[in-house]
């Protein structure tokens, strides 16, 4: 059973994999209308090579890139946590034991915002 708690651990990454079965003789003859085409097309050698580079570019370029927009709601709500403990202190050194009533239930709104996934 897992207690509740005020810091959101990161989940485990997810892969999905779909598998792709790699036929030679299709690429190549694939590759190889495509070097037609375009040398029907634009009939020039520049192009031809540009062409090819294009097509052996890698498909991986943007699979692990990190998504920042998770990390900004927790870095807030650390923020808002900290901010709440200084208060807390604060507000006991100079209001006394009204304050710590108050940070309670301001304390107890934040939990159940947590708790209902709104922040």
């Amino acid at each position: 059973m897992k207690f509740p708690s005020l810091f959101r651990t990161p989940r485990h990454q997810r892969f999905t994999m779909s598998p792709r079965y790699y036929d030679p003789v299709k690429e190549e003859m694939d590759a190889r209308v495509s070097q037609i085409k375009s040398e029907l097309k634009q009939g020039g050698e520049a192009e031809q090579e540009r062409e090819m580079g294009i097509h052996f570019q890698s498909r991986i370029t943007g699979s692990f890139t990190r998504r920042s927009s998770r990390n900004s709601t927790i870095n807030l709500m650390q923020m808002a946590i900290l901010a709440l403990l200084v208060g807390t202190i604060a507000g006991y050194w100079y209001f006394g034991n009204v304050a710590l009533y108050v940070m309670f239930g301001l304390s107890s709104v934040l939990l159940y915002l947590k708790l209902k996934r709104i922040i």
